[in-house]
């Protein structure tokens, strides 16, 4: 008898709204292929604009958010459910889930302002809180690196944004700061002479930028010289990889000593047996 009223009561209630809910999972489907057609379009537009990449994909989160609520809405209003109810229901949701997702709520909010601020852009190189790498992409929770090895390191916005950055990007051009070893009793001269004409004639050093080369300091077996360039950005690392090489080679022609560690020994009073 029990199993009878509880076949019945099923039985009446998808003859009631049965259609309703195949009505619904209709609209779901529909919801989900839009959602994921207009992102795609969405993303594909923006792309062509002047707004970052990072942004972009910061844009397209919110629209889906937006468009999960929308469906909610028409699903709730097919079943003839108060919209006003529901919102409130929503609100008080929201509000407990708030309150148990403080941080990750921070974390949009520092997103927000990490798009309006602009510390650095997709592609830029930085480095924040000591982690260096090209900014892959800003979430709504987190910021995504990817460094030099190749690997994908995700930081949550709050540590970004509440953290050291340095944008090694941001400008176009960057100083490179070198600096070489000579022994002791090398012309002077001649050293300063040789590490001019190497950055001179180094292709990718900006001639219209002054060449600075002077002595830094003595070491304890060597005089230590310093070199500073301007560079295009894009070529610093290019730079400071081939300038060691070059400036090898150019000693290595003109007789230039390189030091290196060594230990003079010298022993007085030495007795005769």
């Amino acid at each position: 008898m029990v199993m009878a009223d509880i076949f019945e009561q099923i039985t009446s209630y998808v003859s009631e709204y049965g259609f309703r809910l195949l009505f619904i999972l209709c609209i779901i489907i529909v919801g989900v292929c839009l959602t994921w057609l207009i992102s795609f379009l969405l993303k594909k537009l923006l792309l062509k604009t002047r707004i970052d990449g990072a942004i972009v994909s910061f844009i397209v989160s919110i629209f889906k958010i937006l468009m999960a609520v929308v469906v909610v809405l028409v699903c709730a209003s097919i079943l003839e459910l108060s919209t006003s109810g529901l919102l409130v229901s929503l609100s008080t949701l929201a509000l407990a889930v708030g309150l148990a997702l403080k941080d990750s709520f921070g974390n949009v909010a520092n997103g927000i302002l990490i798009i309006v601020n602009k510390p650095f852009r997709r592609g830029d190189f930085v480095s924040i809180n000591g982690v260096e790498g090209k900014v892959h992409s800003i979430n709504l929770l987190t910021v995504e690196l990817i460094t030099a090895g190749n690997v994908k390191i995700v930081m949550p916005n709050n540590s970004v944004l509440n953290g050291n950055i340095t944008n090694y990007s941001a400008l176009a051009i960057r100083r490179a700061d070198m600096k070489f070893e000579v022994s002791y009793g090398s012309d002077m001269d001649k050293v300063e002479s040789v590490l001019n004409a190497v950055a001179f004639d180094h292709p990718k050093v900006l001639k219209s930028m002054k060449i600075n080369v002077y002595m830094d300091s003595h070491s304890s077996s060597s005089i230590v010289y310093a070199v500073k360039v301007w560079v295009n950005t894009g070529d610093y690392f290019s730079v400071m990889h081939s300038f060691p090489r070059l400036v090898y080679d150019a000693f290595e022609k003109e007789g230039i000593a390189i030091p290196f560690n060594q230990l003079d020994v010298h022993i007085d009073n030495i007795e005769k047996e």
